[in-house]
């Protein structure tokens, strides 16, 4: 047959092996929603045009390198009896970048100190430099988790938390799609797979899909009037301070 699923090349069932082109396959569905996830972020990469701030460039740029790394990351899964963990490198290495552009968009409006930026800027370059090179020389995934767990619990959800107290409302649908993903931490904790054809991985893709769009809502929804109004008490909140010193 051109495809069948089977128990062939001594991989077990649950990863659903297949035969296509003569060639063993396996996790057909991660493919599939890794693709969803791909698809979706690169449908949301494009309606970024033009690009009128660092902040919204950042969140392009993770939408681009987080597309082409689920769109690797299927081929990582389905081609595994060929390319081992090294399949999973390019999926690593943009997942990083991706982290990486989130955590520095969340980082990027004026609202924070430049002190406080500056040290968060170190704290970005040493976690994507540290959890990458881990992950590449362990050839562990866990240090690529790590390295994303920080950048959505810290960065998109922590500072979008801050944002939203000071009266960015669009900063909500930040927090929210953090809390959409949330539920993933506990569905790979505790090995929760609905169906053979529906497992761990394949759940906690279709939550990172919706997860991004509650993302894109969070940029495309931001009030520059709000923005400038947050910016501008922030700046006589600190003349005020200087003034004081005085």
């Amino acid at each position: 047959m051109f495809l069948s699923v089977e128990y062939f090349c001594e991989l077990p069932v649950e990863k659903l092996p297949f035969k296509m082109f003569g060639l063993c396959l396996q996790e057909p569905m991660a493919l599939v929603t890794n693709w969803i996830i791909a698809i979706t972020a690169l449908i949301i990469y494009l309606k970024f045009k033009p690009v009128q701030n660092e902040f919204q460039r950042h969140w392009k740029m993770f939408y681009l390198t987080f597309g082409l790394s689920t769109f690797f990351a299927g081929f990582g899964h389905v081609f595994f009896n060929y390319t081992f963990v090294y399949g999973k490198f390019p999926t690593w290495i943009l997942g990083t970048f991706a982290a990486y552009h989130a955590s520095k968009a969340m980082i990027s409006l004026d609202v924070i100190s430049p002190i406080l930026k500056k040290r968060l800027n170190y704290l970005i370059y040493i976690k994507a430099a540290l959890f990458l090179s881990l992950a590449i020389v362990l050839q562990s995934f866990l240090f690529i988790m790590a390295d994303a767990v920080l950048t959505y619990l810290f960065f998109c959800m922590g500072f979008g938390a801050h944002y939203w107290k000071k009266g960015l409302k669009s900063f909500k649908y930040t927090v929210i799609a953090v809390i959409i993903l949330f539920p993933s931490i506990f569905i790979f904790t505790l090995k929760f797979n609905p169906h053979i054809w529906f497992n761990k991985d394949d759940l906690s893709h279709i939550l990172m899909a919706a997860t991004i769009i509650f993302f894109y809502f969070g940029v495309a929804k931001l009030n520059q009037l709000d923005l400038d109004r947050v910016i501008s008490l922030k700046d006589l909140k600190y003349v005020e301070k200087q003034s004081s010193k005085h």
